[in-house]
């Protein structure tokens, strides 16, 4: 249901900034991004397109800029008539329903195809970069092609790559990297597809949609992303190949084996890329619509290999993925969270005095807002919490939330790890859940965010317990710095230091998955967890993910000061 306070910022919007007297107003199809888009009906007939991008999470003021400037260069854009940046919206002018997708239904492919050329044949002209366009940097590139690597793999298998095999591919990326920037650099409007295409009414010539997202870069990308475009079957051996060849035929100075190179390794990059970001878009957003494209990305990425230089990347996905793996990606079954939050915090001394320890203020929030916020970022906002000291607070703190279903399990005494979660199993189900502790904060560390790494890692045929493995040299805040907890063994299954011996590297984290299965037998009362850890080593049903990233450890006044002192500096 549509929020009624931000429809009435939208009609204040087109009456107030705009000057119009709406009649009537209807949204249309969204997009991968978080904007809507409504088409408004005037009172003298008039129509216009709102966009809405509350929260202004989608660039919207490169969107204004670069409408102005593809305009200026001949290149039909929609024409921003009106603008509040500050409540997120933007009058434009409407430019119909007939995009490239809707006119291929019923027109002929060839001719359409050359329509949506030209704006890219006058886009190549643009050779002074605009100073507010960023640069396709190879960084970048290394960066997005890892989004295959880090969240379609790993979802398409059940499983992470090592550190040894991601390090090795992107190795093997950056031989090649060069082929792509062989030819000029231009206005590189990033996600170019017939469906971001428009033939506007009357008119013969298309405008372009989507660009927000520009770069400076190869000028190969998007002629490349325009006839090998996911959602479409474009034959390679004549309409594509006419295409490019019209194109190359509009550039100077470029020669074709340079262009050829260029446009095998953008395509090769894009369609690498865009099967990473179709699974963030299902696991992250439950957008699952874009997963029936995955079957057409790989066939295309599967040409773009035969590229003679990309003979090494081709032999890698070879040994690492093998071709009956290369499906759907597919979220495990984690949709659960367990907070432990029932300990007094004897340590936090006065701090805890009048509340309970997930309620300690940390750089001007509660602790326990950090580890809920981690969680709604993975998905995962049915959540269990235990409680005992000062519970009451805690519980009230809770209900105000909307964010998320909390499931209260109450302690008359604090039950320590195992007893706590044992008893509130009747209200965790019979999937495998997150384990967390009340008082962590943690930094990403630019790498897929960490619990779904720690997700990626669970097997659960191999495993009963996952636990997440600080490297010691990143723990900021607890004064522990001492040996640490864990090491691998030769195997690399994780083995806990019984007899507190150095070569040790590891704290455990506080954080887990864990399956109720381990519970069977555990004894009944207060336990630790770390009995089920030991029993789980010694079945070869423990596993272990390693962070690298800093993590915020608070058992003291001292060491909240500490870390805050710390996250408040970077």
């Amino acid at each position: 249901m549509e929020n009624n306070s931000r429809e009435s910022k939208r009609d204040e919007f087109c009456v107030r900034v705009c000057g119009l007297k709406v009649k009537e107003s209807a949204a249309l199809a969204k997009d991968a991004s978080t904007r809507t888009y409504y088409r408004i009906r005037t009172e003298d007939g008039k129509t216009y397109i709102v966009m809405d991008d509350e929260g202004c999470q989608n660039k919207m003021a490169e969107f204004v800029k670069l409408s102005a400037l593809l305009n200026q260069h001949g290149v039909h854009a929609p024409k921003v008539l009106q603008k509040d940046m500050a409540a997120g919206f933007l009058l434009l002018e409407d430019l119909g329903n007939d995009t490239l997708t809707r006119l291929l239904e019923s027109q002929e492919e060839n001719h359409l195809y050359k329509l949506a050329l030209e704006p890219l044949i006058q886009v190549a002209k643009i050779r002074e970069k605009p100073e507010f366009v960023p640069e396709l940097t190879p960084e970048i590139v290394l960066r997005d092609i890892c989004y295959f690597t880090d969240w379609y793999l790993p979802m398409a298998t059940g499983k992470p790559l090592s550190g040894e095999q991601r390090a090795t591919f992107r190795e093997l990326v950056g031989e090649v990297l060069p082929l792509g920037y062989r030819v000029p650099k231009t206005l590189v409007l990033w996600d170019y597809h017939v469906d971001n295409v428009m033939l506007p009414p009357g008119e013969t010539t298309c405008a372009v949609l989507d660009f927000q997202d520009a770069y400076w870069g190869p000028l190969t990308y998007d002629v490349m992303s325009l006839v090998e475009d996911c959602r479409r079957e474009v034959d390679p051996a004549t309409t594509a190949r006419q295409i490019k060849d019209l194109y190359f035929a509009s550039l100077d100075g470029v020669s074709r084996a340079d262009f050829d190179a260029s446009f095998a390794f953008w395509s090769m990059f894009r369609h690498m890329r865009v099967l990473g970001r179709f699974t963030i878009l299902m696991a992250c957003h439950g957008k699952d619509k874009y997963l029936r494209f995955v079957p057409h990305l790989w066939e295309m990425l599967n040409r773009s290999l035969e590229h003679p230089a990309f003979a090494k990347i081709k032999n890698w996905l070879k040994d690492n993925f093998p071709a009956e793996q290369r499906g759907l990606p597919r979220r495990k079954p984690i949709r659960k969270g367990f907070i432990m939050a029932a300990g007094r915090g004897i340590r936090m001394r006065e701090l805890t005095s009048d509340r309970p320890k997930p309620l300690v203020r940390f750089c001007g929030r509660p602790i326990i807002d950090y580890v809920i916020e981690r969680l709604t970022q993975t998905g995962i906002t049915d959540l269990v919490v235990n409680a005992c000291y000062q519970k009451e607070m805690l519980k009230e703190y809770l209900a105000a939330r909307a964010d998320c279903r909390f499931a209260v399990s109450e302690e008359d005494e604090a039950l320590e790890t195992g007893g706590g979660i044992k008893k509130a199993l009747p209200l965790c189900g019979e999937d495998p859940f997150v384990v967390l502790n009340s008082d962590q904060v943690w930094d990403e560390d630019g790498f897929k965010p960490l619990l779904w790494r720690l997700m990626d890692g669970w097997n659960d045929e191999k495993y009963d317990i996952v636990l997440l493995l600080q490297d010691m040299k990143t723990i900021c805040g607890d004064d522990y710095h001492g040996l640490g907890d864990y090491k691998f063994d030769v195997s690399g299954r994780p083995v806990r230091n019984l007899n507190k011996e150095a070569g040790f590297p590891y704290k455990f984290s506080g954080i887990s998955i864990v399956h109720p299965r381990v519970f069977k037998n555990s004894p009944d009362g207060k336990f630790s967890m770390v009995a089920l850890y030991d029993r789980a080593q010694g079945e070869g049903r423990l596993g272990a993910v390693v962070n690298t990233g800093v993590m915020y450890m608070m058992s003291s006044p001292e060491a909240v000061a500490a870390a805050e002192n710390s996250r408040l500096s970077r």
